[in-house]
């Protein structure tokens, strides 16, 4: 049977036969790094020092924010031309639904604010795209299908889109994703397949494709992804942004659809580092309506602006991981920053990882298992989804309660080395973020849709530990090859983001790193 050879190739089948002694666990937070939260304490409101403002090509909130307070533009007139650029790029595929009434109101409600010199904050009037798989209210949280939730429009914000709302963003478009977020490359029949503003013919990665190409195409400088199993990172690595995956809790689910709620998580991709931490912390913290957000300690953004030094920070290579299962490019990227760290005075150590080679299986059993199991609850509409997803169910039907159980006991496994490792010899752990560059699209993929099972392992085989074991990971951009974005990836302790975040601003100024929009880059400000 073909759902048979598939699932063999996945290698699901493997950890039968085989025994393991720890205890099953689905919450990928340790058991040393539960908190109870303050609930009063829901977010931080953080100003970014402007003196230490990222140093890049892309337009930035701090851009915006500037123009609006010297009344050079207003977001009223920057919604006008954001509205048109948005019509003109349609064929992109980025943005699959927007709201024009919308968007020039919040506009004018935050030109109103800075006229009065009320503004809510550094992100007041910067405009921000959604992933549709979050409710935005008024839209079809439709998550990549043509079906779900068809004629109900959501009645509440999630927890992230208040959240950004109530700091003043503009929030009004929905950004494309692979049909339920099952596989890597965004394409998706139904909404159009993403095309990389670098090579158009190129993919965005995924499943958060169209967060990925809608920022680094200019036309917003945020977006909010999810990430199940590197859905921010590999669009990030792929795009050339900057993508977090936060810790598991530390984002609140709220009003997302449970497509697979044990690995995934709501998180910022961004232009620039400073996009990406001011985001961080607004959408970030405890939320009542989320159990789950409730186990974490207070958001901060520690040290970030701390550049010039990484004196006492111990940065882990598992170099048995990837020296030989990557392309080249990236493990001469790895070296390159390497150098630069230990210039700052980081501490270098090789390590590994005892179990490493369980972590894949262990995740694409979970992964298929939960998503499997929410794609079924359509089961009037199964046969409307697309034959990649329809295939994917049949496949996961050939996985047994057991199979799950044994993936469960991996994870507590590997947490536990984790917890040992960041416990003792290391801060981070730096890979790749992809095994690959962002392959070319085939044009019939446009119709029909794409399985490729080599180029999904290939572009998620670095990012499933950080889902499995629920730690924060970062993709960071490294230069250009052949054209292309590589990015790598760091990984830190659970609840660690601020110093992910500090690395993504050291990174962001490291000498020697080709930084460049694409060609088609979309500038909405200045021409405002």
């Amino acid at each position: 049977m073909v759902t048979d050879k598939v699932a063999r190739d996945a290698l699901l089948f493997s950890l039968r036969g085989r025994a393991f002694s720890e205890m099953p666990n689905t919450l990928a937070i340790h058991s040393k790094y539960l908190c109870n939260s303050d609930i009063s304490a829901t977010s931080i409101n953080i100003a970014l020092d402007e003196s230490q403002r990222s140093i890049s090509p892309f337009l930035s909130f701090w851009d915006y924010h500037d123009a609006y307070r010297s009344h050079k533009t207003t977001p009223f007139e920057v919604a006008k031309l954001l509205i048109a650029k948005l019509k003109e790029t349609n064929q992109s595929h980025w943005i699959r639904n927007f709201d024009e009434d919308s968007i020039l109101t919040q506009a004018k409600e935050s030109t109103d604010r800075y006229n009065r010199g009320e503004s809510l904050g550094q992100l007041d009037g910067v405009f921000v795209s959604i992933k549709e798989e979050m409710s935005i209210k008024g839209f079809e949280t439709k998550c990549g299908t043509n079906f779900i939730h068809d004629g109900e429009p959501a009645e509440e914000d999630s927890t992230v889109v208040k959240r950004l709302r109530a700091a003043g963003a503009i929030v009004g478009c929905q950004a494309v994703m692979n049909e339920l977020g099952w596989d890597t490359f965004s394409v998706n029949p139904f909404t159009g397949t993403p095309k990389n503003p670098y090579i158009s013919n190129h993919s965005c990665g995924g499943s958060s494709g169209g967060s990925g190409g809608s920022v680094a195409s200019g036309l917003f400088p945020i977006s909010i992804g999810a990430d199940g199993g590197g859905s921010i990172r590999i669009p990030s690595s792929f795009c050339g942004v900057y993508g977090l995956k936060p810790t598991c809790g530390r984002v609140s689910a709220h009003g997302g659809e449970p497509v697979d709620p044990t690995l995934g998580v709501f998180g910022p991709l961004a232009a620039t580092a400073d996009d990406l931490a001011l985001t961080y912390t607004i959408i970030a913290g405890p939320d009542p309506n989320d159990p789950l957000s409730l186990h974490q300690p207070p958001v901060s953004l520690k040290d970030y602006d701390l550049t010039e030094t990484l004196a006492g920070v111990r940065i882990g290579i598992l170099p048995d991981w990837h020296s030989d299962n990557s392309d080249e490019i990236f493990n001469e990227r790895i070296e390159q920053v390497k150098a630069h760290l230990k210039q700052l005075g980081a501490t270098i150590v090789t390590t590994s990882l005892p179990d490493i080679d369980l972590v894949g299986v262990a995740h694409s059993i979970t992964i298929c298992s939960e998503m499997s199991s929410y794609a079924s609850s359509h089961t009037d509409t199964t046969s409307r989804f697309l034959p990649h997803t329809r295939l994917m169910m049949s496949v996961s039907k050939r996985l047994q309660g057991s199979d799950y159980v044994k993936a469960q006991q991996i994870r507590t496994r590997l947490m536990d080395q984790l917890h040992e490792l960041f416990s003792g010899p290391m801060d981070l752990i730096l890979t790749p973020t992809t095994g690959s560059q962002s392959p070319a699209i085939p044009p019939q993929a446009a119709a029909y849709g794409m399985s490729h099972a080599t180029w999904t392992f290939r572009a998620m085989q670095y990012v499933t530990l950080a889902n499995l074991t629920g730690i924060p990971a970062l993709n960071v951009p490294a230069g250009f090859h052949n054209g292309l974005p590589v990015g790598l990836q760091f990984m830190a302790s659970w609840w660690n983001e601020a110093l992910l975040l500090r690395i993504a601003k050291i990174i962001e100024r490291m000498p020697g790193l080709e930084k460049k929009t694409a060609d088609s880059y979309i500038d909405c400000l200045t021409t405002a």
